[in-house]
């Protein structure tokens, strides 16, 4: 098993059709926890968030994320008890992130900041000195109107 990257606790989020339709009768989507993952490091690179202005104005945020990677299996995943999650033959599910979801930090001390960061990518394993796979690494984006 790899040695965990860090301490923070990041949400894999989904948006999923809540059923409803809005007024262009498009589907409404509503953020979904797909999985949390817990032995994580979650670093903005940036010195919080960069603001552009040109016709428009936009502030983004990019945020690189090591989630721990079990070698043969993938990256663990547990409910939000903190139990792991099990298919019906109680096996570990790991979770598979693409770019179509989303990364949630979650920050205790600051309710705001628990942004949803989008996945730029797969993620990419990255490896030992000895070529053992050591911990998933993600590029993520928060981005504001």
């Amino acid at each position: 098993m790899s040695d965990y990257p860090g301490g923070e606790t990041l949400a894999v989020v989904q948006f999923q059709p809540t059923g409803a339709t809005d007024s262009l009768f498009q589907p409404v989507k509503a953020p979904t926890v797909v999985a949390w993952v817990f032995g994580c490091a979650f670093e903005p690179y940036t010195r919080g968030p960069v603001e552009e202005q040109s016709d428009t104005i936009t502030s983004h945020e990019r945020a690189w994320a090591f989630l721990p990677y079990v070698a043969g299996f993938g990256i663990p995943t547990f409910d939000q008890s903190g139990n792991p999650l099990l298919d019906s033959n109680d096996d570990p599910i790991p979770v598979a992130i693409d770019n179509s979801m989303w990364i949630q930090p979650q920050r205790p001390n600051d309710a705001l900041a628990q942004r949803n960061y989008k996945v730029q990518g797969l993620p990419e394993i990255e490896y030992d000195i000895d070529g053992s796979p050591s911990y998933a690494w993600i590029v993520c984006e928060w981005q504001a109107g």
